[in-house]
C-alpha cells in the first residue's frame, strides 16, 4: 500500500514545492520551526497530549519532502518522547480515548512515512509502543460495546478514536498480524457510521466539533477506499457536510454560528478539510473558503480558538490535500436560504456580504431525527446506550441572529449542564426540557448519570423518553417568502400538560422577521419569551425595545400578549472547558429580555417583530411602524416600511376573518405597496 494519505503522490508533491505548493511548504516548515523550541517533558504532562502526534506528523512530512536530516531528528525527538510515556492521556479514560487516538493518528502516519529511515532498534521500539497502545484502545472499545464511544456512532469520540487506531493499523499491518483484526472491526464501525449519519451533512455537536473531527472522517474514508473498500466520499453525509459548514459561517466568515457545544465563535475552520472536500467533489466554494481562511484568518483562528490542538498543526494535511487545479468560487451564486431537515436547521441570509443579516433556527429531536430514531432501535434490540448527547443543547425552537457584524440574539455556546432558560425560546413556569427535571432530581453521585466520554458533563438527554421530540412542522421558501414552524411541546415537563408550543418565523424579505409563538396547555401557566444578547435591551416605548451592539442594532416590537410583563436581566454561565484543565473557566454574561403573559392562562400567543438595523445610521429613519390588530377571531400586526405594508393575521381556530380577508388558515401574510396593490402573499394552514 502506498504512503498513507499521500498514496502514490509523493513525487507529484515534491515537483510542486516551488510552484503551486510553494506557500503550503512555507506554512509546513514554519510550523516545524515552532516545534524546535518546545521543551518536552519526560513525564506525561498534566493535560491533553493530542498535539504531540500532530507535531510528529508535520516533522515527518517535512523530512519526506525535503530529505533534510534535522527534520528527521526533530521528528524522532517528539516521537520517542511520546513513546517513552507509560500512558497516553491524563485525568480520565487514560489510554482509551482522545489523547491516545490523536497520538495513534499522528504517530501512525509518522511510522508509515519514516519507518525506512529509522534504525532497527528505533523501529522495533516504535512498533512495540504502537501495538501496545493500539491493543489498549481496541480492547476497551470491544469490552464496552454498547456502553462507550465504540458504539456512539454519531459522536466525535467514535470517529476520532477509531480513525486514529485505523491509521496505526494500516501503518503496521505488514508487521503485526493483530492489526487486521483492528481494521476489520473499524471498517464495520464506519460502515454503520456512514449509514447512520444524516444525509443532509448536518452535525448535532455544532461547528466546533465538526471541525475537531472532520479530518479524521476524511482520513478514514481515504484509507478504506485505498484499501479496496467502499467509497464513503459518495455517502450523503460527506457529500453534503460542507453545505452545513458554509451555511453556519457568520457573515464575517471568521466566526461561526455557535449552536451546541461550540467553545467560542472561532474554533470551527479547517483549511485542510476544505481542501480535501474541494479535491474530492471539485467544490470551488470549499476551495474559496480554504484560501480565505489561509490568507486572512489563520493566525487569529489559531490564537483565539479554545479547542486544542487547533488549526496550526494541520499544516501537513493542507499540503497533502490541496488540489491546485480547483478554481476557487465565491458563494455569491448559492441560495440565501438553506434547510437541513435532519437537524431541523433553517438558515436565512439577506446576502453573502459581510454586513448581511443571518438568522439560524433549529428544532429537532435531540441529536437529529436519524440519530434519535436509529439509536432507540439499536438500544432496544441490543440493550445498549448508543446516544452520547452531552454536546447537544436544550435549544429546541431556538434561534441566533446576526446583523452587520453584530451578534444580536446569541447562544451561550458551551455549557456542561445546558438548560432551556439560557436559550432564545419559551420556558413554562420557569421550567424547560424534561431532561432538566431528571437531572435536578437525579442522584448526582451515580456515575451512570454522567457521560462516560467526558467526566463531569451531565447528559441532559440520557433518560428523556422516546416520544419527547421537537420537530420542524413546516418549512417553505417560495415566492419571496421564507417561513418555518417548529413544534416542541413534547420536550417540556409532562406535568405542564402542554398541547402546543409552536414557533413560527416569517420572513417577507422586507428587513424584519415576524415571530409567532403559540402556547397551549390543559393547565394555566406563566409563559416566558426569552431572548439573550451581548448588550442590554433598552425600553424605547411600552411596545418597543432596542438593542445596540457595535455596528448592528435590533428593534424588538412586542405586539402580543397585549397585557404583559417585560424585564431585562442578566444570565451568567460559567463552565470549565475540560476536566484536563480545571482552571480554564469559560464565562459568559447573557443580557436577557423576558416577556411574559401578565396573568396565568392555559393559552398564550406571542407576536414579536424583530427588525435588525445599522447602529451607525439614523435609527429613526430606519424604523418601521407597527400596529396591533385584534378582531373577533384573529390577532395580528400591520407593519409599515418605506415601500410596503405587510398585514399578518393569526387565528388559533384556523379561520381568519378581517375585512376583505376571509381565509381558512392558521395565519396569512399579505404584502402590498403603499398604493394598496398586492405584491405577494403566503399562508400556513397548519397540520390537519
Amino acid at each position: 500500500m502506498p504512503y498513507l494519505l499521500i498514496n502514490d503522490q509523493l513525487d507529484v508533491l515534491k515537483a510542486q514545492l516551488k510552484t503551486t505548493r510553494k506557500e503550503h511548504l512555507t506554512r509546513l516548515l514554519e510550523q516545524c520551526r515552532l516545534y524546535e523550541g518546545e521543551v518536552l517533558s519526560k513525564e506525561h504532562p498534566h493535560t491533553s497530549i493530542t498535539y504531540m502526534g500532530m507535531a510528529a506528523a508535520n516533522l515527518s512530512l517535512a523530512y519526506l519532502l525535503t530529505e533534510q536530516e534535522h527534520y528527521l531528528e526533530e521528528a524522532k525527538r517528539w516521537i520517542f518522547t511520546a513513546v517513552d510515556y507509560d500512558v497516553w492521556g491524563f485525568g480520565f479514560l487514560v489510554d482509551v480515548d482522545l489523547s491516545a487516538s490523536w497520538l495513534l493518528y499522528g504517530l501512525g502516519l509518522s511510522y508509515d512515512w519514516l519507518k525506512e529511515h529509522l534504525s532497527t532498534e528505533e523501529r522495533e521500539k516504535f512498533l512495540r509502543k504502537l501495538i501496545l497502545q493500539g491493543n489498549k484502545i481496541f480492547d476497551y472499545g470491544q469490552e464496552n460495546l454498547g456502553h462507550c464511544w465504540s458504539t456512539n456512532y454519531w459522536q466525535n469520540h467514535n470517529w476520532i478514536n477509531y480513525s486514529g487506531l485505523l491509521t496505526t493499523a494500516y501503518a503496521i499491518r505488514e508487521e503485526h498480524n493483530g492489526a487486521q483484526v483492528w481494521i476489520d472491526e473499524i471498517k464495520d464501525n464506519f460502515e454503520k457510521v456512514f449509514e447512520y449519519l444524516p444525509e443532509d451533512g448536518s452535525n448535532y455537536e455544532g461547528t466546533g466539533y465538526w471541525r475537531y473531527a472532520i479530518n479524521f472522517f476524511l482520513s478514514a474514508a481515504d484509507y478504506i477506499r485505498q484499501d479496496g473498500g467502499p467509497n464513503y466520499f459518495n455517502a450523503g453525509f460527506l457529500k453534503n457536510s460542507f453545505d452545513y459548514r458554509i451555511y453556519q459561517c457568520a457573515p464575517n466568515w471568521e466566526e461561526n454560528i455557535n449552536f451546541a457545544d461550540v467553545h467560542d465563535r472561532r474554533s470551527s475552520h479547517s483549511i485542510s478539510a476544505y481542501y480535501k472536500i474541494a479535491a474530492e467533489y471539485s467544490n470551488g466554494h470549499a476551495q474559496w473558503l480554504g484560501e480565505l481562511v489561509r490568507d486572512k484568518f489563520l493566525f487569529r483562528e489559531a490564537y483565539e480558538s479554545k479547542i486544542f490542538p487547533g488549526i496550526l498543526p494541520e499544516a501537513f494535511l493542507e499540503l497533502i490535500w490541496y488540489k491546485p487545479e480547483i478554481e476557487p468560487q465565491s458563494p455569491a451564486s448559492l441560495p440565501l436560504t438553506k434547510y437541513f431537515p435532519d437537524l431541523g436547521l433553517v438558515v436565512i441570509r439577506s446576502s453573502w456580504e459581510t454586513d448581511a443579516t443571518h438568522l439560524s433556527f433549529k428544532s429537532s429531536p435531540a441529536g437529529g431525527h436519524k440519530q434519535w430514531k436509529l439509536s432507540w432501535e439499536l438500544d432496544k434490540k441490543n440493550h445498549w446506550k448508543t446516544r452520547s448527547l452531552t454536546h447537544y443543547h436544550v435549544d429546541f425552537n431556538h434561534f441566533i441572529l446576526i446583523h452587520n457584524g453584530a451578534s444580536l440574539a446569541i447562544d451561550e455556546g458551551y455549557n456542561r449542564t445546558s438548560k432551556a432558560e439560557v436559550h432564545n425560546l419559551i420556558t413554562v413556569d420557569g421550567t424547560g426540557c424534561i431532561g432538566e427535571k431528571i437531572w435536578r432530581e437525579g442522584d448526582l453521585s451515580d456515575p451512570e448519570r454522567f457521560d462516560l466520554n467526558c467526566k463531569g458533563i451531565h447528559n441532559v438527554w440520557r433518560d428523556v423518553p422516546e416520544e419527547a421530540i421537537a420537530q420542524v412542522e413546516a418549512f417553505s421558501s417560495d415566492n419571496g417568502y421564507t417561513f418555518v414552524v417548529g413544534e416542541s411541546s413534547k420536550m417540556y415537563y409532562p406535568e405542564m400538560e402542554l398541547t402546543r408550543n409552536a414557533r413560527h418565523i416569517i420572513n417577507s424579505e422586507c428587513g424584519y422577521f415576524i415571530f409567532l409563538d403559540e402556547l397551549e396547555s390543559n393547565l394555566e401557566h406563566t409563559y416566558t419569551w426569552r431572548m439573550h444578547s451581548e448588550r442590554y435591551a433598552n425600553e424605547v416605548s411600552q411596545d418597543q425595545f432596542e438593542i445596540v451592539n457595535a455596528k448592528g442594532a435590533l428593534n424588538v416590537f412586542t405586539i402580543f400578549p397585549e397585557v404583559r410583563d417585560s424585564k431585562v436581566d442578566e444570565t451568567l454561565v460559567e463552565e470549565i472547558m475540560t476536566p484536563q484543565r480545571p482552571d480554564d473557566i469559560r464565562r459568559i454574561s447573557l443580557k436577557t429580555l423576558l416577556i411574559e403573559n401578565h396573568e396565568k392562562s392555559k393559552n398564550a400567543y406571542f407576536i414579536n417583530v424583530l427588525q435588525p438595523k445599522d447602529a451607525l445610521q439614523s435609527r429613526v429613519s430606519q424604523d418601521i411602524s407597527v400596529q396591533r390588530i385584534e378582531a373577533d377571531n384573529c390577532i395580528g400586526v400591520k407593519i409599515t416600511s418605506k415601500k410596503h405594508i405587510e398585514t399578518f393575521l393569526f387565528s388559533s381556530e384556523n379561520k381568519i376573518a378581517y375585512g376583505e380577508i376571509q381565509v381558512d388558515a392558521k395565519w396569512i401574510s399579505i404584502l402590498t405597496d403603499k398604493a394598496g396593490n398586492k405584491v405577494k402573499t403566503t399562508h400556513y394552514d397548519g397540520i390537519a
